[in-house]
């Protein structure tokens, strides 16, 4: 039997033709648990994003990205997938605020200062070292800027729930995750804080059940705990 590759990052570029694929096994949860992440942006800084200027750290098909163009915010996209990068081009075509980029997110090669928002979307628990993000996002970023993170607990929970299920039961494709690489809040707000993101407020997530078995892709809402999935907003220090 052939060993599963953990953290496998080259998948990006084997199912990139799937990234706007809603009903697909690579992408389905990725749109589900999308729609979470572009609420919880709208609802913290307004529907109307005009005038923001948002770089989304591992921006892959552009999920994050172009939802955020298409509120108004001008959008840099940065990832090291060439060909998800593509999908996410062609599909973005015609938004005049969105652009991608090629290259590393812990050196993404922009302006220091370019940035009102910087946005890691279930990003830092494929990178190594995480904290080398989080430096990025702080260089970034204007001072009095935000960050919006999200990621996955380092728990018996989220292991079983992200790994154990959901790739045994082909929700999303077998090794993309590495459970070791996952993250407990206390060292997300330790890393962000050592690189002067501060002002830590941490958003718990919760399964909605009945939606993940009834469509095969996993769904989360606003939760009391952080013992899955969970976002942080930061603050850059002035």
């Amino acid at each position: 039997m052939t060993a599963i590759v953990r953290n496998d990052l080259d998948l990006y570029d084997r199912h990139a033709a799937a990234w706007w694929d809603a009903q697909s096994a690579f992408a389905g949860t990725l749109h589900a648990v999308n729609r979470w992440r572009t609420a919880r942006v709208l609802a913290e800084l307004g529907r109307d994003l005009r005038g923001l200027a948002v770089v989304d750290l591992g921006c892959g098909g552009g999920l994050l990205a172009e939802a955020m163009a298409r509120h108004g915010a001008s959008v840099v996209g940065v990832d090291r997938s060439r060909g998800s990068l593509a999908v996410a081009a062609s599909h973005g075509a015609g938004l005049p605020t969105l652009r991608y980029l090629e290259g590393d997110v812990r050196e993404p090669g922009l302006p220091a200062g370019c940035a009102d928002l910087v946005t890691a979307a279930d990003l830092i628990e494929h990178v190594d070292p995480y904290a080398a993000v989080l430096a990025a996002a702080a260089r970034l970023l204007r001072p009095g800027g935000r960050c919006f993170v999200t990621t996955i607990n380092r728990t018996w929970r989220a292991r079983w729930l992200a790994v154990h299920l959901a790739e045994g039961v082909g929700m999303i494709p077998r090794g993309t995750h590495d459970p070791d690489r996952f993250v407990t809040p206390a060292e997300l707000v330790a890393a962000a804080a050592a690189h002067g993101l501060g002002k830590p407020r941490l958003l718990g997530q919760r399964l909605r059940l009945w939606d993940t078995l009834r469509t095969w892709r996993i769904h989360v809402d606003d939760g009391g705990s952080t013992a899955l999935g969970y976002g942080c907003w930061f603050t850059k220090e002035t």
